[in-house]
């Protein structure tokens, strides 16, 4: 009798884990497998973005890229400088990098109205040099680093404009705790330009010959290898530069590079000079505006 007794209790058992098995099949399909917060993105120097999106997860279907607008125009582009993309919380450090999202999309409407157009900084260097013009009014936002924001907050309110972002990416900020492979890929597909912002934000006036040369061509390599795009642009940690690192720079086969100091743009500047307007998170629409008009604005960056 102990020998069929330990017989049915097997067989009980049996089902009982079967059936907590087929339980836990049936909620996966229902509600996907269970992922973990990755850590907050943290740069050196720069601002940390929290990061609530898991690091593998793919983002959300986009429209074809729009059609990139051209025209005659070959004269001077204000280029814009961002970082985050979200409102700080009061314990944010260097909380002036980070514009609301309403913010954002409040300016974004508002250049719009007054007549702009978006367009990366490759087409404005082919305006520059005999390939197609640009359309009338036409403006660069470039977005510094590589944070969750870009992806997930710019990306759908210039695709809305119907206007590309140029996006400054920094190696090690690709992948758990930055902007994923898909994300990044996301961007691309939506009309955006991908420059080099070196591996590890380092400032490069402190670098030997060896490790400047690694910051400068690794960087421009991954990206190059990891998203099959030219990578013609460098954008300078902190805007920190000097005759060394520009002929760096060159050297490693950027076509020019941008940096902190306000101003517009224009073909007769240093190409590896290139001056950007820094937008503050405290700045709104309207100020942000006469900026792009006037080509003033608050030098520095990081």
């Amino acid at each position: 009798m102990s020998e069929e007794r330990a017989a049915v209790r097997q067989r009980r058992l049996s089902f009982l884990v079967g059936g907590l098995v087929i339980v836990a099949a049936a909620l996966v399909l229902i509600t996907g497998p269970l992922k973990s917060e990755p850590q907050s993105l943290a740069t050196n120097g720069n601002a940390a973005e929290g990061n609530t999106q898991s690091a593998d997860a793919k983002p959300a279907d986009s429209a074809a890229a729009p059609p990139l607008a051209t025209g005659s125009y070959r004269g001077q582009v204000p280029i814009l400088m961002y970082h985050v993309i979200k409102a700080p919380v009061a314990s944010t450090p260097m909380a002036e990098l980070w514009t609301p999202a309403e913010t954002f999309q409040e300016t974004v409407q508002l250049l719009k109205k007054d007549g702009y157009n978006g367009v990366t900084l490759d087409q404005v260097w082919q305006a520059w040099h005999g390939g197609a013009g640009l359309p009338k009014k036409p403006l660069v936002f470039s977005f510094d680093d590589g944070y969750l924001s870009h992806a997930v907050t710019a990306k759908p309110i210039l695709e809305a404009a119907g206007w590309p972002g140029v996006l400054n990416l920094e190696g090690k900020n690709i992948g758990k705790g930055g902007l994923t492979t898909n994300q990044v890929e996301g961007l691309i597909a939506a009309g955006w330009e991908i420059d080099s912002h070196t591996l590890t934000h380092p400032d490069l006036t402190t670098l030997d010959d060896a490790s400047m040369r690694t910051e400068l061509v690794d960087s421009r390599k991954l990206l190059q290898e990891k998203f099959k795009v030219p990578v013609n642009f460098f954008c300078y940690p902190a805007g920190a530069n000097d005759a060394r690192v520009r002929a760096a720079v060159a050297a490693a086969g950027y076509k020019g590079a941008t940096t902190v100091e306000p101003g517009i743009a224009s073909k007769s500047d240093d190409p590896y000079l290139l001056p950007r307007i820094r937008v503050n998170g405290t700045d709104s629409a309207a100020t942000v505006a006469a900026r792009v008009r006037s080509g003033q604005g608050v030098s520095g960056g990081y």
